[in-house]
């Protein structure tokens, strides 16, 4: 069963028949052309919006490097381009992984400085210890180069490492290992200090027997970021300062813009911060429940001493003083005991030693300035009360010295008007090129429009109607006797080639077959017209 009936497609196309008959040569000339424009136009608009963006590929290149992957590129049929004298190769945006990773299956670029450990593949089994040694230290330094490389802002790096001689039978060693690195930053960016220890102490960690000091930092405008004998503490606590600042404005303008609104606050933050390393030890007893030394027995001696008397005097013996020939006054007789006992015991005292080590970057003091704008304090709400909140968000210690100072003041709306003003002279601007465009638009579009009508009109008016059949009313189809000529002139004859008693009917019947088919009619009679023989010559037979 057919989709589309076959008369429909014999009408469609006598339709498009009809229609393409109604141009004169000229008309379907300039029809044609005109599709061509349009169709031109729309694919070089296509082309001009769909062109790709392209970025970077490789920068920095060598030629002998840029040839090979052009040649590559060329071979897979990728657009490139080229620039900074053939050094900066440039694909489509959305192909630049692909490439990358194209390219570096192939190998390329091959003489990069950043040939990575994978140069130690190559080595053979009779290659020389000189030979290996050297690799080894291009292996590293392309490893280094990489891992800088990703840090943002670092467009290119150049790493020299200057390590001894591997000797097996050397006794010592007295040749330091030493490192530098060259740094190429984008336009307008540079280091900070985070970032310039980040490096020194990545290449210190990846080379043996490196040491941080011994690292060289340099960048590409020649100054010196570390090094031996560089301070490099003073950048860092720079940044770390900047940062606790920052901060604290931070925390001190949420605080306002929420009882001030935006742009109603500016506050000034300088802070005193100390980057000293203290470590402090302390010596105490160690104390027990109630506030006393805990003591501890750590010796105990007891000793014990008896003795057992007899007579006092000169004795059984007849013994007496010495060197005396007389009896001692007072001698007699008795018995008595002697018994002697003592003890000790030592204590040990319990002891603490705490040691404290102060972190640097403790405040050490901060003035804090606030100006708020008057005009934007709300009714009941005081500078006082405002001062309290603020001490209270910036953590405010009036004991370490610190201070805040709270102004009122008017703030100037010139800055604001004029940035009202250039943002409505954008979005004027803005406007205007908006409507300048709609309007463009529009106009091509009437001008298409007005074209087109201006076609169609002039195809209608040259289009040659064809003889459609009319189907006449049967009151018209029917013969009518002709006048009779003997009527005199008296005589009242009724409408030429209509009976007389068929007038009314036959009038009804043209009115409605006029009003049912008033276009075949129209192109009925301007067919008669043309037709009808000059000089007053009968019509031709078959007209009415």
């Amino acid at each position: 069963m057919a989709l589309v009936a076959a008369a429909d497609v014999d009408r469609w196309k006598s339709s498009a028949r009809r229609f393409a008959d109604g141009f004169t040569p000229g008309q379907k000339v300039v029809t044609v052309v005109a599709i061509i424009a349009a169709v031109v136009g729309g694919m070089v608009f296509m082309s001009l919006s769909g062109k790709p963006t392209y970025s970077p590929l490789f920068t920095n290149l060598q030629p002998s490097d840029a040839a090979a992957i052009t040649a590559k590129l060329t071979s897979d049929k990728v657009p490139y381009q080229l620039e900074n004298g053939g050094s900066t190769i440039l694909v489509p945006q959305n192909e630049v992984d692909q490439e990358r990773i194209n390219m570096a299956s192939a190998g390329l670029p091959a003489s990069s400085t950043n040939v990575g450990l994978g140069i130690l593949d190559k080595e053979g089994i009779t290659t020389s210890q000189l030979t290996q040694q050297a690799d080894y230290l291009r292996a590293l330094q392309g490893e280094l180069q990489q891992t800088i490389g990703a840090i943002n802002g670092v467009t290119g790096v150049q790493v020299n490492l200057a390590m001894p001689a591997n000797n097996t039978f050397a006794l010592n060693n007295t040749s330091p290992t030493g490192a530098s690195v060259l740094v190429d930053t984008a336009p307008g960016q540079t280091l900070s200090g985070g970032e310039v220890q980040a490096i020194v102490h990545l290449v210190a960690s990846s080379v043996p027997n490196l040491s941080a000091s011994e690292v060289t930092v340099a960048d590409n405008n020649g100054n010196l970021l570390a090094g031996p004998g560089v301070d490099t503490s003073a950048g860092s606590n720079n940044n770390a300062t900047s940062a606790f600042d920052t901060a604290q404005q931070a925390k001190i303008a949420a605080y306002l813009q929420s009882v001030l609104g935006p742009n109603n606050a500016d506050i000034q933050v300088n802070a005193q911060l100390d980057f000293n390393k203290v470590s402090t030890t302390t010596n105490g007893f160690q104390l027990g429940a109630n506030n006393t030394p805990v003591t501890v027995p750590t010796q105990t001696q007891t000793s014990t001493q008896t003795a057992t008397g007899g007579a006092t005097g000169a004795g059984a013996n007849g013994g007496g003083v010495l060197g005396t020939t007389t009896a001692p006054a007072g001698t007699g007789t008795g018995n008595g005991n002697y018994t002697n006992s003592s003890s000790s015991t030592q204590y040990a005292t319990g002891t603490v030693t705490q040691t404290t080590k102060t972190a640097p970057g403790g405040v050490t003091r901060q003035s804090i300035a606030v100006l708020v704008n008057a005009k934007s304090m709300p009714k009941g709400v005081s500078l006082a009360t405002l001062q309290q909140g603020v001490a209270a968000a910036a953590g405010l210690d009036t004991a370490r010295g610190d201070t805040l100072v709270m102004s009122a003041v008017p703030f100037s709306t010139a800055a604001q008007q004029a940035a009202s003003k250039a943002a409505a002279i954008a979005a004027a601007a803005q406007s205007k090129a908006k409507l300048s465009s709609m309007v463009r638009t529009a106009v091509v579009a009437l001008a298409i429009l007005v074209v087109l009508f201006l076609l169609w009109r002039s195809a209608k008016k040259n289009r040659v109607p064809r003889r459609t059949p009319v189907v006449l009313p049967q009151q018209l189809a029917q013969p009518v006797e002709p006048p009779s000529p003997a009527l005199d002139a008296t005589t009242q004859v009724p409408a030429v080639g209509l009976a007389p008693h068929r007038a009314p009917e036959l009038n009804d019947a043209v009115s409605n077959f006029i009003d049912s088919q008033p276009d075949e009619v129209a192109a009925l009679l301007r067919a008669w017209t043309k037709e009808r023989p000059t000089g007053g010559a009968p019509a031709p037979a078959g007209r009415s």
